[in-house]
């Protein structure tokens, strides 16, 4: 694996003459601004942040900071995935990752050190977890050498790793990056998953078709509870700070907090911007950042 140097906005050009490869989804990424002022959500001065690399893949937005945002692109000319980044304030992005293999769902580790993402081995096709120095001083490392089939994951502390490992059923697996152990918690998952601040992991439970339950995981007691059903087929969410979850349906984002109401409830609709499908969303102090599917 290697990692590619910092480049700015100024310098960084794609040509669109490429052959043409297998290709992802095309998707976007808009940046809003996100204030909440008593009860009511105020969602504004929507911008697209991958004009160098639009009509094609980019997904899984993750802030590691107010100012700095990574995700998962596929450009042109490439089967693989990589991993770019924005640094929002002085508006300029560079690539991260430049390796034959893809990455998936960059995630700042708890130590901020490090970031991890999901490696799909170009040889194999094996998806792992692998971890990377965010001061790209080196060429990272396989978190979990013996877990395969990684889709997707949260970082629950800094030992402590929730896994969406792919199967029939797929099952979430809570593992220990220092002493390598790990636990099936519960199977039929899907793919959203967050942690508070006092390690409570909030996920996804696909009961059937039509029955999504939005869970939530207390690993010293090893119990779960039901917080509240998702909006129609809704399986991607943000937790604000103060326990309020923020989740997409078609152009809709809708809240829910269980220590407010019973029910969601509609904060804004992104369709006056084009935004017809929200499939994934990032959330950091006042900016939101939505993956809009073409």
């Amino acid at each position: 694996m290697s990692i590619l140097k910092r480049w700015g906005l100024a310098f960084f050009f794609i040509s669109a003459t490429f052959a043409s490869f297998a290709q992802l989804p095309a998707s976007d990424l808009i940046l809003f601004d996100f204030k909440k002022v008593n009860s009511e959500y105020f969602i504004t001065n929507g911008k697209m942040l991958n004009k160098f690399n639009k009509g094609f893949y980019n997904n899984q937005p993750s802030f590691f900071d107010a100012q700095m945002l990574y995700f998962s692109a596929q450009t042109p000319g490439k089967e693989q995935t990589d991993i770019y980044a924005i640094d929002l304030l002085r508006q300029k992005y560079w690539q991260v990752t430049d390796t034959p293999d893809g990455e998936y769902s960059p995630t700042l580790m708890p130590t901020k050190r490090h970031f991890s993402v999901i490696v799909q081995e170009d040889k194999t096709n094996v998806q792992k977890l692998w971890q990377f120095p965010v001061d790209q001083s080196n060429l990272g490392s396989d978190i979990f050498p013996g877990i395969t089939g990684v889709g997707y994951h949260c970082w629950i502390d800094r030992e402590h790793v929730a896994m969406f490992i792919v199967g029939e059923p797929h099952k979430m697996v809570i593992a220990n990056r220092i002493t390598k152990s790990q636990k099936v918690v519960i199977e039929d998952i899907g793919r959203g998953m967050k942690a508070n601040r006092q390690g409570l992991l909030y996920f996804i439970h696909k009961i059937g078709d039509d029955n999504w339950l939005l869970k939530r995981y207390d690993s010293s007691n090893n119990t779960i509870i039901t917080i509240v059903q998702t909006p129609g087929q809704s399986e991607d969410f943000e937790l604000m700070p103060d326990e309020t979850i923020i989740m997409g349906s078609g152009s809709d984002l809708l809240a829910f907090n269980p220590d407010f109401s019973k029910e969601w409830k509609k904060i804004g609709s992104l369709a006056d911007v084009g935004i017809q499908e929200i499939t994934r969303l990032s959330i950091i102090g006042q900016k939101l950042v939505v993956v809009s599917k073409k």
